[in-house]
């Protein structure tokens, strides 16, 4: 690159129209950038159009060089094509690299910290950043993106067309001002779905794990499916004696904000599942943490289900069961008879100290538990009639017996099937079955 003095133009500079007659296509040309770059909000999407269209209008051969992250960069190139409208004509290659891997030319270029600029290109041979070389001769731009992480616009021609002007300079840093806002808010988007992604996968229910003695499943479905977290909790962690620690809750409200309430609490199960196996004890140290007693910040009110489970020594499993006013565990029984746990017990941060209950409930080889949250049962159907507990009871005495992935899945299905695409709330629900003794329960 030359040492030629820096030409700077900014759109809306009343000396930009001053200091060099438009080019003829420019008008025509910048109103394609514009509409064809603020159609897409993918980086890639964007970054090929970026590099097509000045063909052949401004340029023979385009680069875009982005650095993407500390030591990441990518770069996209396009040679010759005779439609500016057409992409297909104008094949786009690119690359991930590495900044140190760039040409020195390429590296000094990004490497200005200054505001945006068009910086002329002699004639070459200048290396590419495929490795190719051209003989042509064109301007550097630099593109209005992160400071941190800058980028640079290369437009050459043949020999054989006219050096750069002053009208075509600032053409040039008019079509990199949507090229920047484009590349700019791909990225923004890449990166808070990035952040949105790991923050579903981390407010998400774990997998279920591996028990000995119980058959597990559950049901997660979210309010807002698009963003698939819920306020709703479904958790299980083995016990270190064996066994399980289990719990279904259900955080007041929907959205972000219940589902990262429901996240802190299943934080706080897993660590006090490593002091303590009683669901009372679980329960008063969350209703603590749960409890604003001097009202400055909103209380996250909670009903929830805290369970203990392992197989019995004569078969089956046994559960011990604390709660806080959350709807009552339904058992099915080997007959097909339905039964409700009512355990009791106040919301979590409603009052200190909290009031809970718990109950033991026996379940013999091949019975099953299911705790559920209020989203099953006042899930509307037809007319607005909510699904219910006795239909919900109805059904699960239809599937006594059956393997809990199969009843879950029965129950999710029915309840798609009521809802008939209407709006609901969060939907969650566990099902706990004891094997039968004639299955392979693995070691105690």
């Amino acid at each position: 690159m030359n040492s030629a003095p820096v030409t700077r133009y900014r759109t809306g500079d009343p000396d930009v129209a001053g200091d060099a007659e438009t080019p003829p296509a420019a008008p025509d040309f910048l109103l394609a950038a514009y509409r064809m770059l603020g159609q897409s909000l993918s980086l890639q999407r964007n970054a090929h159009a970026a590099v097509w269209l000045p063909v052949p209008v401004l340029a023979d051969a385009v680069a875009l060089i982005l650095t993407t992250g500390p030591g990441q960069a990518q770069w996209w190139m396009t040679d010759g094509g005779t439609a500016v409208d057409d992409p297909d004509r104008i094949p786009v290659r690119w690359a991930d690299t590495a900044p140190a891997d760039l040409p020195d030319w390429i590296r000094t270029a990004l490497a200005d910290a200054e505001g945006p600029w068009v910086r002329p290109v002699d004639s070459g041979p200048w290396v590419m950043p495929d490795g190719t070389k051209r003989d042509g001769h064109g301007v550097a731009v630099r593109l209005l993106t992160d400071h941190l992480f800058p980028g640079v616009l290369l437009l050459f021609r043949e020999a054989d067309r006219p050096v750069f002007d002053a009208a075509d300079h600032s053409l040039a840093a008019r079509y990199a001002e949507p090229v920047s806002r484009a590349v700019t808010a791909a990225r923004l988007y890449r990166d808070q779905a990035q952040v949105a992604d790991t923050l579903r996968a981390a407010l998400r229910p774990t997998p279920l794990p591996s028990v000995a003695g119980l058959d597990m499943a559950m049901v997660y479905r979210p309010a807002r499916e698009a963003m698939q977290i819920s306020g709703d909790i479904v958790h299980v962690e083995p016990m270190p004696d064996g066994g399980a620690l289990c719990a279904v809750g259900d955080v007041c409200g929907k959205g972000v904000d219940a589902a990262m309430a429901g996240g802190r609490l299943r934080l706080s199960l897993g660590v006090l599942r490593r002091i303590t196996g009683q669901p009372l004890d679980i329960l008063a140290v969350l209703n603590e943490a749960s409890f604003d007693a001097c009202g400055v910040a909103a209380t996250q009110f909670t009903t929830a289900v805290v369970g203990s489970v392992r197989r019995a020594p004569e078969g089956g499993a046994l559960l011990r069961l604390a709660a806080g006013g959350h709807l009552p565990p339904l058992v099915i029984r080997r007959t097909g008879a339905v039964e409700a746990v009512h355990v009791g017990g106040m919301m979590l941060g409603a009052d200190l100290p909290g009031q809970f209950t718990e109950v033991v409930v026996w379940l013999a080889p091949g019975e099953t538990c299911v705790i559920y949250t209020d989203g099953v049962t006042e899930a509307r159907g037809p007319a607005g009639a909510a699904f219910g507990q006795e239909r919900l009871a109805a059904l699960l005495a239809d599937y006594a017996g059956v393997p809990a992935a199969v009843l879950a899945e029965r129950i999710e299905q029915c309840l798609v099937d009521w809802l008939t695409g209407a709006d609901h709330d969060d939907i969650a629900l566990l099902v706990l079955r004891a094997q039968p003794a004639t299955a392979s329960c693995g070691p105690a």
